[in-house]
């Protein structure tokens, strides 16, 4: 029961409205029983179009017993064996010689259905059969007519057991190509539509594959160009940290070549950017304006008023100055960018050279210079010894005696030995002079 209930829907799907064009309702032509002819197509009378198909005889009401049915909504097949047992109930006849039909009376919108049952007798309508005229007989050919009977209003109800298989089989079969039709429309219509997207993924598969491909023939390359792209980084990274350093040898440089000869240095000190150093001088203001005008010396200034000493006749001075990181800056040269990569910043270049002698980054207190003893002028490029009357030769230059300090680190210079100073020289120099510092 389950499975016929789920089966009745669907095998009255060609009577939805949606597929109710594909059953055909071809031409019947009907032999009336006042001797007329007229056309039906489905279950209308209509002008005739072309040649009827199939033929019917109309059975006259003397041959019909008629009984209006009122049945609750219920499937076709139920319906059809209601009404099979009404009208084996309500006939005369045998079982054997029932023929009985039925018309729809039902209006749209109504509870449960109208039908109007017809009984008739097979013997009966055997025999009216026979004696239709010639004329009837030759239009009906060799096809069995079907037997009707008409009613007021109502479509005709068709006798089953005559030519009316003939009909039904003609429908079916028409109705079958049509759905048949219908399905290859359809998957035409599918196909259509998703043509488009197989092609789309067979381009897809394609070109993933062949990035596969392209990926495995270029493995070398990339591990190159990650590996030179390490070698960039790494080259920036150095950049980076040797950025803006002072190079301690390009500034004493500078400073040999600028300082005059009477110049001689006690301290030197470079933190950062910023460079201190204090000696002796025959004039500490056109120091202080010749050390104004060299390149990359900028904010120069004197922290401390300068002194004069008046034996050796000297100004002792201070001065502190920013350096340019541009020019005593550690020089860096730009590598070459590869095909293809960013720029990157190379390792450090060559470094300027620098006068030779002891340097490097520490830190030390300069040493308290002793009034110096008078000496011998100092030959071309020799600078005088600093307190302690020690000389130290420096690139031709300015000489540096004391020591020196690069950001608090190592010492350079100091100790240097001073000759022998006779006792009339020490004395003279020990006495206080007016405007010396002691």
């Amino acid at each position: 029961m389950l499975w016929r209930d789920m089966r009745e829907p669907w095998r009255n799907v060609h009577q939805w409205p949606v597929f109710a064009w594909l059953t055909p309702q071809p031409m019947v032509l009907l032999h009336q029983a006042d001797g007329q002819q007229s056309v039906w197509e489905g279950g209308k009378k209509v002008l005739a179009r072309a040649t009827p198909q199939f033929t019917a005889v109309e059975l006259p009401e003397e041959y019909v017993l008629r009984r209006p049915l009122r049945l609750p909504a219920m499937a076709h097949e139920d319906a059809m064996a209601a009404m099979a047992l009404e009208a084996r109930s309500s006939s005369p006849f045998d079982a054997a010689d029932l023929v009985w039909g039925y018309s729809s009376q039902s209006k749209p919108g109504a509870a449960g259905q109208s039908v109007e049952l017809v009984i008739a007798s097979r013997k009966q309508i055997a025999q009216y059969l026979a004696g239709l005229s010639s004329t009837a007989a030759s239009a009906q050919g060799n096809a069995a007519p079907e037997v009707w009977v008409l009613g007021d209003t109502s479509a005709p109800a068709v006798l089953a057991g005559y030519g009316e298989a003939a009909r039904s089989a003609y429908c079916v079969q028409r109705r079958r190509w049509g759905f048949w039709l219908l399905g290859l429309l359809a998957l035409g219509c599918g196909a259509l539509a998703v043509t488009p997207s197989i092609q789309l993924r067979a381009r897809a598969i394609e070109a993933a594959a062949a990035y596969e491909d392209i990926a495995k023939k270029a493995a070398p390359a990339v591990r190159q160009r990650e590996q030179l792209l390490a070698s960039v980084e790494a080259l920036n990274a150095l950049a980076e940290l040797t950025h803006g350093r002072i190079e301690p040898l390009l500034v004493m440089d500078k400073l040999t070549q600028v300082l005059p000869d009477d110049t001689a240095l006690q301290s030197f000190k470079i933190q950062g950017t910023k460079l201190s150093f204090s000696g002796q001088t025959g004039n500490a203001s056109a120091l202080m304006q010749l050390l104004g005008e060299v390149p990359g010396f900028k904010d120069v200034h004197a922290p401390s008023a300068a002194t004069r000493y008046g034996v050796t006749n000297k100004e002792v001075f201070a001065v502190e100055l920013t350096l340019d990181a541009a020019v005593f800056g550690v020089k860096s040269t730009s590598m070459p960018a590869p095909a293809g990569f960013p720029s990157a910043a190379a390792a450090p270049a060559d470094k300027a050279s620098a006068p030779s002698g002891a340097a490097a980054e520490g830190a030390s207190a300069p040493a308290p210079a002793p009034a110096p003893a008078p000496a011998p002028a100092p030959a071309p490029g020799v600078a005088n010894a600093s307190a302690g009357g020690s000389r130290a030769a420096v690139g031709g230059g300015a000489s540096f005696g004391g020591g020196a300090t690069f950001g608090g680190g190592a010492t350079f210079g100091g100790g240097v030995v001073a000759p022998a100073v006779p006792a009339s020289a020490a004395s003279a120099a020990n006495a206080p002079r007016k405007g010396a510092q002691p």
